[in-house]
């Protein structure tokens, strides 16, 4: 029964250390389908495009990574209580100071993970997207696949809309809904380079969109989002590295970075309020082991 007992007590920092690391790898894993609009994340917005006409993009992340954090919840809970089996009381105080302070750098260490994203959506927004300013490039679609596309104020011509894909992602603070179709001159096939985003946030005003002789707006290498791409990749198109897609203007290309860079803010303040709650909590489990050892004349 000794020798049962010393080889649990030697799994258990091994099986706390891995349960903590799943927390870790679980959170990356699916933070990187959610950015790259992959795998599992892609395959539950799709779901709720299907059902709903758009999806929540944080709340698919949140639910995602609560269901893969559960088994190591329950482990690390279960070896929680057994650690605490025949503890005197300053013990007991002891380790969950010891178990505040931890989580409350993890709070804190999620908080600037958080921020550090926050700055780089910042930065890609104000930074790396193109200018509206400027003298618009013609391009005419025939012509697209062998001249130099530069970004900035374009008008697209000679080419046609093909099927529009329409979708939607609510963020809690404010929504955007989409339409973006393809575009091309006659019997180019399938393989597409540049795409145009419409005026459309409803069906409505998706069944009143016609062909035109040009399209005029902010042309972005790469622009497509990551929902769109998959819409496009099920219907058959292919898209061209490097791809282009045309925005209306400087709101509709910006509007959805921004978004997500507030929700992001939102999750980080959330992040630091826990934490700082957390900072109290030690204090006062503090305080009472300070009570507790004090001897009392």
């Amino acid at each position: 029964m000794a020798t049962q007992t010393k080889k649990s007590s030697k799994r258990s920092p091994l099986l706390k250390l891995a349960a903590q690391a799943w927390f870790g790898l679980a959170g990356l894993y699916f933070l990187w389908e959610a950015m790259n609009y992959r795998g599992i994340f892609g395959r539950l917005a799709e779901l709720q495009i299907h059902y709903f006409g758009a999806y929540a993009p944080l709340l698919t992340f949140l639910f995602l990574f609560g269901l893969a954090a559960l088994p190591a919840w329950l482990v690390l809970r279960f070896l929680r209580r057994r650690e605490q089996e025949g503890q005197s009381i300053s013990e007991a105080l002891t380790l969950q100071i010891k178990r505040g302070k931890r989580l409350r750098t993890i709070l804190y260490g999620f908080a600037a993970a958080t921020t550090v994203v926050v700055v780089g959506f910042v930065v890609f927004i104000l930074f790396l997207l193109p200018s509206p300013q400027g003298n618009a490039q013609t391009i005419a679609a025939s012509d697209i696949r062998t001249i130099a596309v530069k970004e900035g104020p374009a008008r697209l011509v000679g080419g046609e809309l093909g099927t529009i894909v329409f979708f939607g992602q609510d963020w809690f603070i404010g929504d955007d809904r989409m339409a973006f179709a393809p575009y091309s001159a006659a019997g180019e096939g399938r393989l597409v380079r540049v795409f145009v985003q419409l005026e459309a946030k409803n069906k409505t005003q998706l069944a009143n969109i016609t062909q035109r002789p040009a399209w005029s707006g902010i042309l972005v290498e790469g622009g497509l989002p990551g929902t769109a791409r998959v819409l496009f990749n099920s219907l058959g198109f292919g898209i061209s590295e490097p791809h282009y897609t045309l925005y209306r203007d400087e709101y509709s290309m910006k509007i959805r970075y921004w978004l997500q860079a507030i929700q992001w803010t939102i999750l980080a303040a959330f992040l630091v309020l826990f934490g700082r709650m957390q900072t109290r909590r030690v204090k006062k489990l503090e305080e009472e082991h300070g009570n507790l050892v004090t001897p009392t004349i």
